[in-house]
């Protein structure tokens, strides 16, 4: 673990390289050639297509749902009891 510190102090105790000081402006810049139209379009046409689908899915209604039959009226019903599925495993 002491090779770990002693690196870990030579480190900190490192300058700092002088590319860290024009980083800023090197975000600010990609930041401003960053097309923003581009995205605007491709929200709007993703938003478009979610509610085209929106509405061909209401068009075609699937089969209703119905519950299976369950012989206990309280709680699990009785295949589904943990006792029941650990005994099934042996």
């Amino acid at each position: 673990m002491s090779n770990l510190d002693e690196m870990l102090a030579r480190l900190a105790s490192a300058p700092l390289p002088s590319r860290l000081a024009t980083m800023d402006q090197a975000v600010f810049a990609g930041l401003a050639h960053y097309d923003r139209s581009s995205v605007t379009g491709s929200l709007g046409i993703a938003a478009a297509v979610a509610l085209a689908v929106g509405v061909a899915s209401t068009g075609f209604p699937g089969t209703a749902a119905v519950a299976a039959p369950s012989v206990s009226p309280f709680g699990v019903p009785p295949a589904l009891v943990p006792s029941s599925l650990l005994l099934a495993s042996k």
